[in-house]
């Protein structure tokens, strides 16, 4: 079987490594590829992948939107989340599934997290962002454009980066979902944690470098730190799934992750 992962740039992602390491523990003679592509193509996409012989394949920035349009069904989750980042493919139809949320609260510490605030509007915060609010917590998402929100079809506070501060003191989980101090992106800290509580969990969904400026930053100020690597290998654990229906090696996967970073 031959899966990939789609992105622009995806020169940097480890999901290559981090599925044959699975695929090796398994003893299955599977290939997964890294595919970049321009998104003056993307329009290409489904000659793209049939060319490739592709049986699935991640996606991840800057098409978690933008892949819907050429899916022939999507998940409910996933729907409500407005964004996928797992497709499945049989035969001539492809059905969309999103593993950001429940990969990313699987990795947290456990605490019943209330408040939740995320910065960003990207595919990955609108899912983790409905995934939290499905669970309860008061969510609320930074951003530049706050309008961008407009069309998410569930409740979240919309505030700007300026307005961070009203809402750090009593926020219980911060979570960086843009590129900003990935590998290749902006190394700028997109907050100076200055109201944030002290013990709230600040967590950035980046896993390259395994500790960005944002969380080297709230390191420096004792606050509990979690980066993105365990949310990477439970994406990729639940999207095998999805694809062959058979349970990951996490233990392998996570062991290739770190070496690697």
């Amino acid at each position: 079987m031959n899966f990939a992962v789609i992105g622009h740039p995806i020169s940097h992602s480890l999901s290559p490594v981090m599925h044959h390491a699975n695929f090796r523990s398994l003893g299955l003679d599977y290939s997964y590829l890294a595919l970049d592509i321009h998104p003056n193509h993307f329009h290409h996409i489904r000659d793209i992948m049939t060319a490739k012989e592709m049986d699935g394949f991640n996606v991840t920035i800057p098409f978690k939107t933008a892949i819907m349009d050429y899916l022939d069904e999507v998940d409910a989750d996933a729907l409500k989340m407005g964004a996928v980042n797992t497709v499945k493919i049989t035969g001539d139809k492809w059905t969309g599934y999103n593993t950001d949320a429940s990969g990313f609260i699987e990795s947290l510490p456990l605490h019943d997290y209330r408040h939740v605030l995320l910065i960003g509007a990207g595919g990955a915060s609108r899912a983790i962002a409905q995934g939290f609010a499905a669970r309860g917590a008061e969510v609320t998402v930074a951003n530049r454009s706050p309008e961008r929100l407009d069309d998410w079809p569930f409740d979240v506070n919309k505030i700007t980066l300026q307005d961070i501060e009203r809402y750090a003191d009593r926020t219980d989980l911060l979570v960086n979902t843009t590129p900003v101090g990935m590998t290749g992106f902006k190394d700028e800290v997109l907050y100076d944690f200055s109201s944030v509580h002290p013990d709230a969990v600040v967590a950035d969904i980046i896993y390259t470098p395994s500790k960005t400026p944002f969380l080297a930053l709230a390191d420096s100020l004792g606050l509990t730190t979690i980066n993105g690597m365990g949310m990477f290998v439970n994406q990729g654990a639940q999207s095998f799934k999805i694809w062959t229906g058979l349970e990951a090696d996490r233990a392998a996967m996570t062991e290739c992750v770190k070496n690697h970073l």
